[in-house]
């Protein structure tokens, strides 16, 4: 039976070399999944524990005072570790420390078989939303009383490790042994055990597993497309009969759980039934609270079931998409007469292309670590996942890449031989036989774009958060080139010797007529590596000597105008670039002819041939990429379209070649009139906030809509926001234009304390400069007492989702974001009490589609602040304001820091765009003993 020792430690830091030392040492001696001994023992540092840590771990100088020094317990710990496996969440930096104290009392270090819990955790649980002990435990539901603890952590740990073991034994056979294949660059020497589970498998009679299909050495859950069985037999569903139902609050309390009456929903599907039945186009601003998703699904299901046609449903977020079809289809078919059929379908690169994926595990070019990590974690995720999903997954940025190499493409579509069994295919069948199609706004604007396109005929449209379709828009139908498109795809050609595509044909096809292609190959590729670098230092240059200053993700941006004297030297290094990428690709195509002439000639082995077929695919798929990438650099930097603004991004830190290079429409409103409302009967846009000034003018100009018939409406929302929420404006800020940045940055960061001290944090502060939020994020965290938690867009590192969860997981937290955030965060109504606006959210006068919109304005006369920049502020401001309250039972406070509210005339448009709320105007003294009263 093997032995497992569990172990945690709490150090005084990360580092010993830097004098960090153990403050406690806590383990669980398991043998097989039996719990035969704990330990626990605070450490004698030496040295006084920092604030921080003692705020983390609740482990204060008191209570490591009379505490053994760690040679007094190492004879304990290592008689135990003895024969042992050394276990550990993140083993690396607790055998590390551990190891650096041994040694440092003259005992050999630990040197036995190692499990990393993190990395195993990754591994079996590779959809689980965060790999922190706290996240798992909460998510298996292990008691972990203080987190942060050595023994609270190890016993944690230990239960993690019970689970795992578990599902190592639950896995397949066949998954068994891939995972051994790829285990042996694991950090877990897991390879002992995989031997053991393997051969308790392969001695039972019966090798066949339930709710699992192996289909060419692949395990999958055979309940993968069970959820997929539509009808499609008559069914009727009239409007009126469903809306009955909706207003009789007896029936509607037996089907929804917490059911509230909403006047306002069926107002919405009044409207929407309306604008699908008369053939018109719709715009409806639904207040929180309205209850905006059944209200446009009722209808939808409807008119499709009664025309026999469907109804596409598109949003902004995968997070509404999944909530649409997870929680409000099944209230959906509560409600309805009949059942109503609804498929997600989103673009091909979100589902797993088995194919390639069987050619990769059989053989893979660019082996490493983390590449056989993600392997491994995808092999799992196949005996589970029922869609094939990427979204499913929660992978590494390396994981991420990967799934670039094996995610559907063109060549997936018509048959092949896991034509039965792909998931794309099957998520596109589901979608023709359904009744609601719930899809992402880029897909439906790469489906207009696209000659075979992805959703099935469809005329009625719903776009929920419909404020962020032309943007959307923008995106799609714009082009965007960094460096590292470039530099990853000449790191996977590789070179003859090295590693990558060509050490690989090397190997594999070895003859003197391969060599010399291979030679040239090297030689052109190795060329267009050092141009194409030569190329974005020059414009990295370029860039910083234009002008200084920081978008709100930390870049320099700088607009160009490719035809302008200033640029001819980039042109001249941009054509020699995409002059020598074409001849990369002509001696590349020469290699993929030479190969495929080789194959047809000579016998190979079902070895060679399996690799060949790798190698192929690889170099075919590298061919692709360089086009692709080689033809957006020309449009990019030496074609200029009308209606077209480009710009460049260069970063402030990291290698000097890091530039992003972009192109968008200045305008997407003529497109999508031609494009998208022209083709369709009906179009119904909705959102909490597509007003300014109660006039749809500002959307309906933007996208287009002008020139059709168009159902407008406004509904208010149901909540007492008299009641629930206030707008307090302080009137001693000082005016932005009376003092310099310095000041006003000091200001509002005083201010910031002092609301933390009322408020104990649960603040969201957003600012409209990235500069000013870093400048803030300095200056605050000198002065923020140890227990509070500064969590900052672009400082912290990490996505949105990830801050959030982060600004969540602490008692006392402030987040600072930017302007990115204004639309995107949510956060639940408990853990957010004050929002706090630094300053109007008017976008920045650089940034590059603004700049080119505004030009546009004020040389046809018109007022780029009046037309533009005041709608797309209120817009933004009202999403910042509808961040605070999402139910009944929720209360919070805005703040806005900047005078120009009530100083200017159009601050008046700012506070008309909200609900009836309480305005407080005063001092800041004034309204912080305001808020402690009201909070």
């Amino acid at each position: 039976m093997e032995r497992f020792v569990v172990l945690d430690v709490e150090t005084t830091g990360v580092s010993y070399k830097r004098g960090d030392r153990i403050i406690q040492l806590a383990f669980v001696v398991m043998e097989g999944a039996a719990v035969i001994e704990r330990y626990m023992s605070y450490v004698n540092p030496g040295k006084p524990i920092p604030s921080f840590i003692q705020s983390l771990t609740n482990i204060d100088d008191e209570m490591v005072r009379e505490a053994p020094n760690f040679s007094e317990i190492a004879p304990d710990l290592l008689k135990n570790l003895d024969g042992a496996f050394f276990v550990a969440h993140n083993v690396n930096f607790d055998l590390t420390f551990v190891n650096d104290e041994l040694e440092a009392c003259g005992y050999e270090p630990f040197s036995g078989p190692v499990l990393d819990t993190v990395e195993l955790s990754r591994l079996l649980y590779p959809t689980a939303d965060g790999f922190k002990l706290t996240q798992l435990s909460e998510e298996f539901d292990l008691a972990h009383t203080t987190p942060h603890r050595a023994d609270s952590d190890a016993e944690a740990t230990a239960m993690l490790l019970t689970d795992l073991l578990n599902k190592f034994e639950s896995l397949p056979l066949i998954t068994l042994q891939q995972i051994k294949k790829i285990s042996l660059s694991f950090r877990s020497d897991v390879k002992p055990l995989l031997n053991h589970w393997i051969s308790n498998k392969e001695r039972t009679i019966n090798h066949s597993e339930p709710d699992i299909d192996v289909y060419r050495g692949i395990a999958l859950s055979n309940r993968r497309f069970q959820e997929g069985a539509v009808t499609r037999e008559k069914r009727e569903a009239s409007f009126d009969q469903v809306r009955k139902v909706m207003i009789n609050e007896e029936k509607m309390s037996g089907t929804m759980k917490d059911y509230e009456d909403r006047p306002g929903q069926v107002k919405m599907m009044n409207a929407i039934y309306e604008a699908f039945t008369t053939r018109q186009h719709g715009l409806i601003e639904a207040g929180t609270g309205t209850g905006k998703s059944l209200a446009y699904l009722l209808p939808a299901a409807c008119y499709a079931i009664e025309s026999g046609k469907p109804v596409v449903v598109a949003t902004y977020t995968v997070q509404l998409q999944e909530q649409l079809l997870k929680k409000d289809v099944p209230v959906l078919n509560n409600i309805m007469p009949c059942p109503v059929n609804a498929a997600l379908i989103k673009g091909r690169d979100h589902y797993i292309s088995l194919q390639k994926f069987e050619a990769i595990l059989a053989e893979d070019p660019y082996e490493n670590p983390d590449r056989n990590l993600t392997k491994g974690q995808i092999l799992v995720w196949l005996t589970e996942t029922i869609t094939g999903d990427v979204e499913e997954l929660n992978l590494s940025s390396s994981g991420k890449r990967f799934w670039n190499e094996i995610s559907a493409g063109r060549e997936d579509e018509g048959s092949h031989a896991w034509y039965p069994y792909c998931f794309y295919h099957h998520a596109r069948n589901k979608a023709r036989k359904a009744d609601l199609i719930i899809t992402n706004h880029a897909l439906i604007l790469s489906d207009l774009q696209e000659d075979r396109g992805i959703l099935p005929s469809y005329r009625q449209l719903i776009i929920d958060e419909g404020h962020h379709f032309e943007q959307a828009a923008s995106n799609q139908l714009g082009s965007r080139l960094d460096y590292v498109s470039f530099s990853q795809l000449f790191n996977e050609a590789g070179s003859v010797d090295g590693g990558g595509i060509l050490s690989n044909i090397s190997r594999t096809l070895f003859d003197e007529e391969v060599s010399e292609v291979l030679k040239e190959t090297e030689l052109t590729v190795k060329e267009a590596k050092a141009e194409i670098s030569e190329l974005f230092l020059f414009l990295h240059g370029w860039a910083f000597k234009q002008k200084k200053k920081q978008n709100e993700r930390g870049r320099i941006t700088v607009t160009f105008d490719s035809e302008s004297d200033s640029f001819s030297g980039i042109r001249e290094a941009a054509a020699r670039s995409v002059y020598i990428c074409e001849n990369t690709l002509k001696v590349l195509m020469k290699l993929a002819g030479m190969l495929e002439s080789k194959k047809e000639n000579e016998e190979l082995s079902e070895k060679k041939n399996q690799s060949f077929k790798v190698i192929f695919q690889s170099l075919g798929k590298m061919i692709d990429r360089l086009y692709e990438a080689k033809d957006t650099l020309s449009e990019l930097l030496l074609e200029c379209e009308e209606n077209t603004v480009y710009w460049m991004e260069a970063e402030t830190r990291g290698p000097r070649q890091t530039v992003i290079l972009e192109a968008r429409p200045v305008d997407v409103s003529a497109l999508l009139a031609d494009d998208l409302f022209t083709r369709k009967d009906s179009v119904v846009l909705t959102s909490a906030t597509l007003t300014v000034n109660n006039k749809f003018d500002y959307v309906m100009k933007n996208l287009g809509l002008d020139d059709f018939p168009v159902i407008s409406m406004v509904i208010e929302s149901p909540f007492i926001w008299k009641d629930q929420a206030r707008l307090m404006i302080p009137n001693d800020v000082p005016l932005l234009n009376k003092v310099d940045e310095r000041t006003y940055i000091e200001t509002i960061v005083l201010h910031l304390y002092r609301l933390s001290q009322v408020t104990q944090g649960k603040m969201l502060v957003l600012f409209t400069s990235y500069d000013m939020l870093k400048k803030s994020h300095e200056l605050l965290k000198d002065i923020l007492d140890d227990d509070f938690m500064l969590v900052s867009q672009g400082i912290n590192g990490g996505s949105r989702t990830k801050l959030t969860k982060s600004f969540q997981q602490f008692d006392k937290a402030i987040m600072l974001g930017t302007s990115s955030f204004w639309e995107g965060v949510d956060i639940p109504g408990e853990d957010l009490t004050l929002l706090v606006m630094a300053r109007l959210p008017f976008t920045s006068p650089d940034e590059p589609i603004y700049k080119a919109k505004a030009e546009k304005l004020d040389e046809r006369g018109k007022s780029s602040f009046m037309s533009l920049a005041i709608p797309q502020a209120v817009i933004r401001f009202k999403q910042g304001f509808g961040r605070l309250i999402r139910k009944k039972s929720d209360r919070g406070a805005v703040i806005v820091l900047d005078r120009r509210l009530n100083t200017t005339r159009y601050g008046k448009l700012f506070v008309k765009s909200l609900p009836d709320v309480e305005i407080v105007e005063g001092s800041i003294g004034e309204l912080e003993e305001d808020l402690k009263k009201w909070l």
